[in-house]
């Protein structure tokens, strides 16, 4: 077992303490802008290794420039993705130009300079041991092991993390979420014999009603994509309705616009950091986020590829689950952040 001196700890947990779980939806990495397309020109643009990454999603119509956008679908906490994410930036930074990386689940600016005062065979395996943990991420060993090639004295970053969350609208995702877990057994318990009733029904195919049902148990699994949440919302009159099951169905729609927002809001402080040159942004969030964004510039016309870390990811993943709902009760008993 890996032992830390008590002054070591004492100055890395402010740094950690910084970095928060972004995304709360428990999914898997997946893309859904575009459909199945092929993107093997944007992948060999890039010069993009398969081991590493895979173009998920692209609009990129002139591959002879970067693109204004690389969004990189994260799984919080899940160290296979987080080895590859944190490949995939030193990547960027070689051969792409990438000094600016912007990450889901922080506030502000990081600073991990506090890490280049660790031995270096102690720090090898700090590192591993914290990602293992699900206390440090992809883009932040990325960012210690870029400084440590170009430290200076004193220490000029060439590479910086900026942080996407709004502290407000990050706390209304968290309330939410833990209002859904609070209730949701037992509104799971309440849709069993509503299901049992429609399937004695014997509708046609397909059946609307059922289709629904099915959205509202991934509704309250938090596992809709963005397209599957929107079809939800058109068939909204025809979400079962029990006084169990309304406040949690109250509680995931919340939940849902909120992450939406905070889609939106990772965009718009991604865009007002000028990139120091014509290299593109990168941006690290979860998968749900990835999709939302990926509408939003095509729409807006920008250019953009979304990349999904290759890796085995399998869907229940229990450690994930556990490490979200541990993450979300000691937010709920933590002040709001003060600072933007």
């Amino acid at each position: 077992m890996i032992q830390y001196s008590s002054c070591m700890l004492d100055c890395i947990r402010p740094v950690l303490g910084i970095l928060l779980i972004g995304c709360l939806v428990p999914d898997v990495l997946h893309t859904e802008s575009a459909g199945i397309q092929n993107y093997q020109q944007e992948q060999s643009a890039l010069g993009l290794p398969d081991k590493l990454a895979h173009v998920a999603d692209a609009s990129w119509p002139d591959l002879r420039i970067f693109p204004d956008y690389i969004l990189v679908q994260d799984m919080h906490r899940h160290p296979q993705v987080q080895a590859q994410i944190a490949a995939l930036i030193e990547k960027g930074y070689d051969k792409w130009g990438v000094k600016k990386v912007f990450l889901e689940g922080a506030f502000t600016m990081l600073d991990l300079s506090v890490f280049h005062r660790v031995p270096k065979k102690t720090q090898v395996l700090l590192l591993d041991r914290l990602v293992h943990d699900g206390s440090l991420s992809g883009p932040e060993v990325a960012a210690i092991h870029i400084m440590e090639r170009e430290w200076s004295d004193p220490p000029i970053s060439p590479f910086q993390l900026f942080g996407l969350e709004d502290p407000g609208l990050y706390r209304q995702n968290v309330q939410a979420y833990q209002s859904v877990l609070e209730g949701r057994d037992r509104a799971l318990e309440a849709l069993v014999p509503i299901r049992r009733l429609q399937e004695t029904m014997q509708l046609q195919e397909p059946n609307a009603l059922l289709e629904q049902l099915m959205r509202t148990e991934s509704l309250l699994h938090l596992k809709l994509t963005p397209s599957e949440y929107q079809a939800y919302l058109k068939e909204k009159a025809s979400v079962p309705s029990t006084p169990v099951i309304d406040p949690v169905i109250h509680a995931a729609e919340e939940f849902y616009r909120v992450a939406e927002r905070r889609s939106q809001v990772f965009l718009e402080t991604a865009a007002r950091k000028v990139p120091a040159s014509s290299a593109p942004r990168i941006l690290v969030v979860g998968g749900f986020h990835t999709a939302f964004m990926a509408a939003s510039l095509r729409q807006e016309g920008r250019s953009f590829v979304v990349l999904t870390p290759a890796v085995k990811v399998r869907e229940n993943d229990d450690l994930y689950e556990k490490n979200l709902m541990e993450t979300a009760h000691a937010l709920a008993q933590a002040p709001a952040p003060a600072y933007r």
